[in-house]
């Protein structure tokens, strides 16, 4: 079984990955962690080095190589994976592909705290964030809409994704 997350920066696809596989004992990974690791520096570094389109290419290799490397996973992906290239597609043709989407209020309470370290919030003055997350939600969730689960539940229970990816 492979699990990918999708969703909106400040979504929990970290948190829940790793809850998740704890539940099921499927090596976690989480994809910003694996290009860092990869890069030897920052997201945010990488971004003002090499530009954005640079990133993007390395998170399409990373999501590819990790997904071949392991049959079975967890994997917290960026919130722009999806949006880019065949990145979706390959996810649903991998495994089980969820969007966690908590409403935007909680979107833009937990992002208030990161503005610094997320690359994409770096010039965004904190009066605009809800309409910048407003914003790039409505473009994004075109892609997000095509996951095969949508968990909207802010109070979801880890174990309620796993019933749900092992029993559809």
């Amino acid at each position: 079984m492979r699990v990918f997350l999708i969703g909106f920066m400040g979504a929990g696809k970290t948190w829940m990955g790793k809850q998740v596989g704890l539940l099921t004992g499927l090596p976690t990974f989480d994809l910003d962690v694996y290009i860092e690791q990869r890069a030897g520096q920052s997201i945010p570094a990488l971004f003002k080095q090499k530009g954005e389109d640079y990133f993007r290419s390395m998170e399409q290799n990373s999501l590819h190589e990790i997904t071949a490397d392991n049959s079975q996973l967890v994997l917290s992906c960026g919130g722009g994976t999806p949006c880019f290239f065949d990145n979706l597609e390959f996810m649903k043709k991998n495994g089980t592909v969820v969007w966690l989407d908590p409403p935007v209020s909680i979107l833009v309470n937990r992002l208030q705290e990161e503005m610094n370290s997320r690359p994409l919030l770096a010039e965004i003055v904190p009066s605009d964030l809800e309409d910048y997350v407003r914003l790039k939600l409505a473009e994004r969730s075109t892609h997000y809409e095509q996951a095969h689960y949508r968990i909207q539940d802010t109070m979801a229970e880890p174990s309620q994704l796993v019933k749900l990816i092992q029993h559809g």
